[in-house]
């Protein structure tokens, strides 16, 4: 059983693989009969769907308002099959996540895990990255649910507060004992990469930029960047959660007087006309 055509499968297909060719390798048909499937809706709603370039399939507005409905179609053809012949609970549930490191490693990905006994046909997908845009990845259908701050949450989506994550600024445990004017200018700032101003936004919060005396250097990895604080190559931001163990066990020292940086954060996802009760309990789970 399914509530969406055929038609609507290939435009699916092909919002979630980004070409032609890669729904054509899902849905077992040739590249050209998933074109002409995609012309035939774009003839029938009289619109373009999707703007075509070397690097692949971009929806347009169209496009994504088409997906939100194919996306609450699939939500609804889960729950008719989990009602009326019980088939729901063999049928997989996919649901991608998208976040920042901090907040994932931290708490998201442990708040999800009793999902899966209440909700067997359940898969989570995560997307960890502090780079990726993670609005976009919803607007294309690449996920459902994105975290992320507060200001970027659209008017067109719905959101949920969650906890806010808490910054401190760390260093090396050598380092206990020096002036933060003597950091700030002789030591490097480590962030995850060159578009992640965590650090930069702590240091103006506190009116100590102005002292910062070197270039940055970037990490993409929290293992890799707590390694690196605590053997004295550079200073960083961390959030609570994260630092406080290595703080404990004297890997890591707090500087600042371990001052806060609060980061308001919230979960954003398109409006469902039908809200499946596993979409409930995810929203609900994650604080």
């Amino acid at each position: 059983m399914s509530l969406l055509s055929a038609n609507l499968k290939a435009f699916v297909a092909i919002a979630r693989q980004g070409t032609v060719h890669g729904a054509a390798d899902e849905l077992h048909l040739t590249q050209t009969g998933v074109t002409q499937r995609i012309r035939a809706i774009e003839k029938e709603l009289e619109t373009t769907l999707f703007l075509r370039s070397r690097k692949g399939m971009k929806l347009t507005q169209e496009g994504e308002a088409l997906l939100r409905y194919c996306q609450g179609a699939e939500d609804l053809e889960g729950q008719v099959l989990s009602q009326i012949v019980g088939a729901g609970k063999d049928k997989p549930i996919y649901v991608t996540i998208a976040g920042p490191t901090s907040v994932m490693n931290a708490r998201v990905i442990d708040q999800c895990t009793g999902l899966y006994e209440k909700w067997p046909q359940l898969y989570l997908n995560f997307v960890i990255s502090d780079s990726v845009d993670r609005l976009a990845l919803v607007r294309s259908g690449q996920a459902a649910i994105a975290i992320v701050p507060t200001e970027q949450v659209p008017n067109e989506m719905d959101s949920k507060m969650i906890k806010p994550d808490k910054y401190i600024l760390v260093a090396a445990p050598k380092w206990r004992g020096r002036k933060l004017s003597d950091i700030l200018e002789k030591e490097r700032v480590i962030d995850f990469d060159e578009s992640d101003p965590t650090t930069l936004n702590y240091l103006k919060k506190f009116h100590l930029i102005s002292a910062l005396g070197r270039e940055r250097l970037f990490v993409n990895s929290n293992e890799a960047i707590i390694k690196m604080f605590s053997r004295g190559i550079g200073f960083g931001t961390l959030t609570q959660e994260i630092a406080r163990p290595h703080i404990e066990s004297g890997d890591l020292i707090a500087l600042n007087g371990g001052l806060v940086m609060e980061d308001a954060l919230a979960l954003t996802w398109y409006p469902r006309p039908e809200v499946p009760g596993y979409f409930k309990a995810i929203i609900s789970s994650i604080k």
